[in-house]
């Protein structure tokens, strides 16, 4: 693991930190694989990932120095690629905690989680066209199907800058919190499911990414919810969602609906 990125446990969910502050958390490329390899090494009782910046910034994008001005930089967009695959094809869920300014490369990233958690003072901005820059034609495609269409072409083609309640507005922002709370609010909303959830936390996860993919086959997917009907962790959480509330068996309710008094049959 690169020093410029650190890994925490809080509780079912693991905080990924870019760490970089004396670069305003700038990607390099050896950040970025740090950032790939900390997110798909993630244990077995995992049920969320946070990722953040260190102090107030989340990320100032790409780090320049690595970058010539040429078509030698497109190799920096399958690294971040490479991020951002991990990301979509991590078994359970990704927030991004934003706070100050998230840019470019970092924007993508962030983008690519499944819920961005944003600090009141946060902003993003991908100004690629200012720079020269074609962005990278697939992460386009992948944005311009997740995203609005409106929102999106302000992103690329304005080079906006989306503070965090208008982020909000155009759909790039799920909560807007007060500054410095948003990795807490981001820990506590991943991990509030148990590790019993994991199964099926995953396998909701590839659903949604299948549909959004255009790749959803729907007798696939009716045989994985069958097999996870039948699975002992869904039977547990069931026999525990019973005991919670107070519920019976589908057995043995029907069998207390068809008693019948010992007196009242006599008079029959």
């Amino acid at each position: 693991m690169t020093s410029a990125v650190s890994v925490e446990r809080d509780g079912n969910a693991l905080v990924i930190t870019i760490d970089a502050i004396e670069r305003r958390n700038a990607l390099s490329r050896p950040l970025l694989y740090g950032l790939a390899d900390a997110i798909a090494g993630i244990d077995d009782d995992i049920t969320g990932i946070v990722i953040t910046g260190a102090g107030e910034t989340f990320s100032a994008g790409a780090d320049f120095a690595e970058l010539t001005g040429t078509s030698a930089d497109a190799d920096y967009d399958d690294v971040v690629g490479a991020v951002a695959a991990a990301v979509t094809g991590s078994p359970v869920p990704v927030a991004a905690a934003l706070e100050g300014p998230c840019v470019g490369a970092a924007a993508h990233l962030a983008l690519v989680c499944d819920v961005r958690i944003a600090g009141k003072g946060s902003w993003i901005q991908v100004p690629a066209v200012r720079l020269g820059l074609l962005y990278s034609p697939q992460a386009v495609k992948w944005l311009a199907r997740r995203y609005p269409s409106d929102s999106v072409r302000r992103l690329l083609l304005l080079a906006e800058r989306f503070g965090a309640d208008e982020a909000r507005r155009a759909g790039f922002v799920s909560t807007v919190v007060p500054n410095g709370t948003a990795c807490d609010h981001a820990v506590t909303l991943l991990g509030a499911n148990g590790i019993e959830s994991r199964g099926a936390i995953t396998l909701t996860r590839q659903l949604l990414n299948s549909v959004e993919l255009g790749d959803y086959d729907d007798a696939v997917w009716q045989q994985r919810r069958r097999e996870l009907l039948d699975s002992p962790e869904r039977r547990r959480a069931v026999d525990d969602a019973k005991l919670r509330h107070g519920a019976t068996s589908p057995d043995n309710s029907s069998s207390a609906h068809r008693q019948v008094h010992p007196g009242k049959a006599a008079q029959r």
